[in-house]
């Protein structure tokens, strides 16, 4: 029995897809950056699926990459929330940014 060297057969590993996390990403964190993220997660099956293999890695990669940025963005985003909070900051400082999207050029 001998085992050929030819790899042409052969498929490779499916990348992850990263898609359940995308849409956790999407609800919970970051919006915008899980909608990115999950726009490259859809693409990695097809993307195998057809045998471009070289494109599914490239946007497995992608997608994990702006998964990232979304959680990262998310965490920043409530551990500032929650310091407004507990310093009693939060109030003023939405008032604050009330007053000045009140304001345009126009009023000057």
């Amino acid at each position: 029995m001998s085992f050929s060297k030819d790899s042409s057969n052969i498929s490779r590993l499916k990348p992850n897809t990263w898609l359940w996390q995308s849409i956790i990403i999407t609800l919970c964190c970051s919006p915008l950056f899980g909608i990115i993220a999950l726009m490259n997660a859809v693409q990695v099956n097809s993307s195998y699926n057809i045998g471009n293999y070289e494109k599914a890695e490239r946007v497995s990669r992608r997608a994990k990459t702006w998964l990232l940025v979304g959680l990262i963005t998310g965490i920043i985003y409530y551990i500032v929330m929650i310091i407004l909070m507990q310093t009693g900051n939060l109030p003023a400082g939405m008032e604050h940014i009330l007053k000045e999207s009140q304001q345009s050029i126009y009023n000057y």
